[in-house]
């Protein structure tokens, strides 16, 4: 219909499309993936150098940029890199639908025989907001601290992850020489 208005373009469609080319990027750089998870460029570099991590053949994509927060929350909750990559992958597929809960209760036993500590721990995925009552409920009839259990929402840091990097790539400067102004010539 030739006098039909145009569709009406509302602020919660314009962010649904902005944020679905963000998803929709085939390959992000080293910088980027850092940014958008919220770890440092230069601890990036230094998992890949020291072979924690493997860097993805066909490159970064915003998933990879949650799964690199996951490992930097646990790592920041006292675990080896190695042991939160670990962790990360058995639980790849819920962290890469980002819309579960990722649990992880750890208890700390004193070894008395070598005077060292034990870790012990379980990781689960949940995908439902009962289930995740239901867990914390149960840890803490169990007896286990609130220290000792760590609850991270991958649905929050998807978001988070999409919003940084929409930052990281709106600040980013051009490379090479600025263009010269085409009415400054005449």
């Amino acid at each position: 219909m030739p006098n039909s208005p145009p569709p009406k373009v509302t602020k919660r469609l314009r962010r649904k499309l902005f944020y679905a080319t963000i998803t929709m990027m085939r390959k992000l750089n080293d910088a980027a993936v850092a940014a958008a998870a919220g770890v440092p460029a230069a601890t990036l570099a230094a998992w890949l150098r020291r072979g924690h991590l493997r860097r993805p053949a066909a490159g970064w994509r915003l998933e990879d940029a949650v799964y690199l927060r996951v490992i930097w929350l646990l790592t920041s909750a006292g675990l080896a890199v190695d042991a939160a990559a670990a962790i990360c992958d058995s639980n790849r597929a819920a962290i890469w639908r980002a819309s579960a809960w990722l649990v992880l209760v750890r208890r700390q036993d004193w070894n008395l025989t070598g005077g060292g500590a034990i870790m012990t721990g379980e990781t689960l995925a949940l995908d439902r907001p009962e289930d995740l009552r239901a867990v914390l409920a149960r840890t803490a009839d169990a007896g286990v601290d609130a220290t000792e259990a760590l609850v991270i929402d991958l649905h929050r840091l998807r978001q988070k992850s999409e919003l940084a990097l929409a930052h990281h790539l709106s600040t980013r400067r051009p490379r090479g020489r600025p263009r010269k102004n085409k009415e400054s010539e005449t």
